[in-house]
């Protein structure tokens, strides 16, 4: 009998000394009492909203920096609380709250700025600094919903400029040779053509950059900037070998060694490639031009 009761004994005390453990796991620290408000903190609390409650049509950097600054102030002159706990963790709730604020509000208006139709550059570069700036703060959590906004905007920033690039290669694209076994390079100015056409095709590989009607736009261009780029390569080659029949012993040895080689590279010209409404007029204009120094070569007296 004596065995058993110190059985149970030791059955109840472990039964109690479990309870105890368990309650005491499934107690949870109390959270820090939040520091007292004043007529400070409030301040700053009415600016964030404020802040909250601007248009996203309008960048709002200024009043952003006035809040910071005015946290800061208050900050450096305990005004927070009423000893420094007090003023420190206020510090540190307010700049949270701000920087939380501000960063959905700058989101907001960079897409503002995206889904419009007209993209300005002081526009994009201040989205491209400001994001910049915003993404190297401490109160930034990576792979955040804001942080995914971040690297959205920058992927619609890299698409824009990578197009706004090819579009200038474009424009500055120039052929200079005029020596008679000079060619046109035009393998490399439809494969231009080419690369224009699956960008708009693909809606400027973006969602937010195929809102840019002046990408567009000069996008469209490019067919015509590059026909005109050809045009003047076949100008320069005239005006360089015009006049130069007296250089041959008959008129047949200018014929075959000069007229026909670059008459053959005007005949060469495609409107197939360049699909623009300026083809004939300067197609025909380019011929008459080196008939014309063909006639003068046939009225030449070869001696």
């Amino acid at each position: 009998m004596k065995p058993l009761k110190i059985t149970l004994a030791i059955i109840v005390v472990a039964a109690i000394s479990a309870c105890i453990f368990f309650c005491i796991q499934s107690i949870k620290e109390p959270p820090k009492p939040k520091a007292p408000e004043n007529q400070f903190t409030r301040k700053i609390e009415q600016e964030i909203k404020q802040l909250k409650a601007k248009p996203d049509s309008k960048f709002c950097k200024d009043f952003y920096k006035e809040v910071a600054y005015n946290i800061n102030d208050f900050y450096r002159q305990n005004r927070f609380g009423n000893n420094k706990s007090e003023n420190d963790q206020w510090k540190e709730n307010l700049e949270r709250n701000l920087y939380s604020a501000y960063t959905e509000k700058f989101i907001n208006q960079a897409k503002t700025v995206f889904l419009g139709s007209e993209w300005y550059f002081e526009d994009l570069n201040f989205i491209q600094a400001e994001k910049n700036e915003l993404k190297r703060s401490k109160l930034l959590v990576a792979g955040s919903p804001v942080d995914k906004d971040f690297t959205d905007i920058q992927t619609a920033l890299n698409k824009y400029i990578e197009i706004i690039s090819f579009v200038s290669s474009c424009q500055d694209y120039s052929y200079s040779k005029t020596d008679l076994s000079a060619r046109f390079p035009i393998d490399d100015v439809q494969s231009k053509i080419s690369r224009a056409a699956r960008l708009r095709q693909n809606h400027l590989e973006n969602e937010y950059v195929n809102n840019c009607t002046r990408l567009h736009h000069r996008l469209i261009e490019i067919p015509q900037t590059l026909f005109e780029k050809h045009v003047r390569y076949l100008d320069n080659k005239i005006n360089n070998w015009s006049g130069l029949y007296s250089n041959f012993n008959s008129q047949s040895d200018y014929s075959n060694n000069l007229y026909k080689p670059i008459n053959a590279e005007i005949n060469a010209l495609n409107n197939n490639i360049y699909n623009v409404s300026s083809f004939d007029s300067e197609y025909n204009r380019l011929l008459q031009k080196w008939s014309d120094d063909n006639t003068k070569a046939y009225k030449h007296d070869y001696k």
